[in-house]
């Protein structure tokens, strides 16, 4: 099978070579804009030949960290795992800019990314033989200017914390800074990281420039069970305990709760669903809730 692969990847990488020559031809840049493309959906195809036979022997590819400045060798060693478990990345670029002398073309190219959230890569083909391949490749996330204080923040002095061995690690995927809306409301809601089998949350509700409501949120871990605890608007609290655990949703209960007598956390692809319910024929209300961050002045 291995060796079946590596056939069709090296015959896949031969069309583009042949058909990259005959439209040379007539303009450069069709060649070097298909040598980017079959690139990039060699990675997002798991095609380690493919994709590699596209950079010259004497590359380099930077990446997004400082550490990231990688020879062909050293980069195909770091991608190895990832293309051998099928799983590389997907880049698309969705605006390019080639220009070419002679045998050189350098290009910037801004990309759709599967995880990275917008990206620019730009560098240098070389074209020896008829055929162009990459000499040069530079891969920075573009940060918008008015969120540059914060991602500063993030890559300097700010403590990057981590949940660990904490008996609420698996909860980790709801800490952070929500926001959503609401039947004509603002939601907030904000959860401190687990840490000594504990979180810590609260919540706001915002109408009309006013704050309507707050609560302050704990998760504890009890006797082995995992509590919730609720007190709106900073009255006692209400316990409901965790019935379902999964990787990407948790369920609390109080049956004894009038309402709500169910709290739903689930993780969905734009952040966080909420959902509190009770009995049949009781009301039940649903919202997302999106990744927030706070701009300091």
């Amino acid at each position: 099978m291995q060796g079946e692969m590596k056939h069709h990847g090296i015959l896949g990488l031969t069309l583009v070579l042949i058909g990259c020559a005959a439209r040379d031809e007539r303009d450069p840049r069709v060649a070097v804009a298909a040598v980017l493309d079959d690139w990039h959906q060699a990675a997002a195809r798991a095609d380690e030949a493919r994709y590699f036979g596209h950079l010259h022997d004497q590359a380099v590819f930077l990446g997004t960290d400082a550490s990231e400045r990688w020879s062909k060798a050293a980069f195909r060693s770091y991608a190895h795992p990832h293309f051998a478990a099928g799983k590389a990345w997907r880049f698309e670029a969705v605006r390019r800019a080639i220009t070419i002398e002679g045998d050189v073309a350098w290009f910037d190219e801004d990309l759709a990314t599967g995880n990275l959230g917008p990206a620019r890569g730009s560098g240098v083909l070389r074209r020896h033989g008829g055929r162009w391949q990459i000499a040069h490749y530079n891969l920075a996330l573009t940060v918008p200017n008015e969120r540059f204080d914060l991602v500063k923040e993030a890559a300097g002095a700010a403590v990057r914390t981590s949940s660990g061995e904490d008996e609420l690690a698996t909860l980790a995927w709801l800490a952070g800074a929500w926001v959503g809306e609401h039947d004509g409301s603002v939601i907030e809601e904000a959860w401190l990281a687990p840490q000594a089998g504990s979180m810590i949350g609260s919540g706001r509700t915002i109408r009309d420039g006013e704050t309507v409501f707050f609560e302050h949120l704990r998760i504890e871990v009890h006797d082995g069970r995992v509590i919730y605890q609720a007190q709106p608007l900073g009255r006692p609290p209400t316990a409901f305990t965790a019935t379902v655990r999964e990787a990407d949703r948790v369920v609390f209960e109080n049956r004894e709760h009038d309402w709500p007598k169910r709290i739903t956390y689930r993780r969905v692809a734009a952040g966080v669903e909420v959902r509190v319910d009770g009995d049949a024929g009781q009301a039940a209300e649903t919202w997302t809730l999106t990744p927030a961050v706070t701009a300091r002045r």
